[in-house]
């Protein structure tokens, strides 16, 4: 289901209304962007400059998070996670039927499908399709987030958690903490600063490649969506929830066990985001579609 939205809310209006705030798991979202476009082809390099109208790629990531809490988006909340309705750490797993429910809108893989069907709709007005890609590379971020394919304690957010001695929640740890500590704490504040860090962790992440971008699954958008946030799933069995982590501040051992699956996750969301927008670019002709 598609639901496109007016052009005269462009994105040349959002900073009245939006906080200048950092949007929620921004330094994540920035990386896998960044990294993205690191792998891009040239003609991926054309259709994003052209549907995104030349705005830094990694700021247009960030436009989900910016606008999900607007009543105009309203409709796009449940696109940014699957809630597995799991038994963690005992058992983990995704069942479509059961966990991504229709009538709350769908979740993030059918929103991966959705709006991966869109960018490459060379039908569709370009206002839509720049729009769609905002909305595809944030959720390929979303998607290899543990938490956010996890419905026990409301994805982590109503767990609470220790690090470096600060009460917070699992969810956060996840989503922003970590990530922080890991790639973000070199670099000063603000959104140049968190730019600074994205593009640097994503450089290292483009060091340490392994050519996997050509293996992976591009020819099935739901099944591939579906495929990686079951992967996803399967770490908060192994890691993110398993037995202990309530029980100590998350700095130590636990932080450096989380540190190379953020890595390798970022890591795979980046390139497999590159491996579709390739795909979709590299249809003829649709790189110099400016309509």
């Amino acid at each position: 289901m598609h639901f496109p939205i007016s052009p005269s809310l462009t994105l040349l209006t959002l900073p009245l209304l939006i906080p200048q705030a950092t949007a929620w798991g921004s330094l994540g979202h920035r990386t896998v962007a960044y990294l993205a476009s690191m792998h891009f082809t040239a003609q991926s390099n054309i259709l994003t400059n052209v549907l995104l109208n030349g705005q830094d790629i990694s700021e247009a990531a960030l436009f989900p998070d910016k606008v999900r809490h607007m009543p105009a988006f309203a409709y796009s909340a449940h696109w940014h996670f699957i809630d597995a309705r799991d038994s963690p750490p005992a058992q983990c797993g995704i069942n479509m039927t059961r966990d991504c429910l229709a009538a709350d809108g769908g979740c993030v893989v059918s929103a991966i499908a959705n709006h991966t069907a869109r960018v490459a709709d060379v039908k569709l007005e370009r206002f839509f399709r720049g729009q769609s890609l905002r909305f595809m590379m944030h959720f390929f971020g979303d998607v290899h987030q543990p938490l956010h394919t996890e419905a026990e304690g409301r994805g982590g957010n109503d767990i609470p958690v220790v690090l470096d001695g600060v009460h917070t929640n699992l969810h956060s740890v996840w989503d922003t903490a970590i990530p922080k500590k890991h790639a973000g704490g070199a670099v000063g504040g603000g959104v140049e600063g968190e730019m600074e860090a994205a593009w640097a962790w994503a450089t290292r992440l483009y060091g340490v490649r392994d050519g996997m971008q050509e293996k992976e699954c591009v020819s099935d958008a739901p099944a591939c969506a579906l495929e990686w946030a079951s992967e996803v799933n399967s770490y908060v069995c192994s890691y993110v929830m398993a037995d202990g982590y309530k029980d100590q501040d998350l700095n130590g051992t636990y932080y450096d066990g989380a540190v190379p699956i953020i890595d390798d996750l970022v890591g795979k969301a980046g390139r497999r985001l590159a491996a579709w927008i390739n795909a979709i670019s590299g249809q003829e002709g649709l790189a110099l579609q400016t309509q």
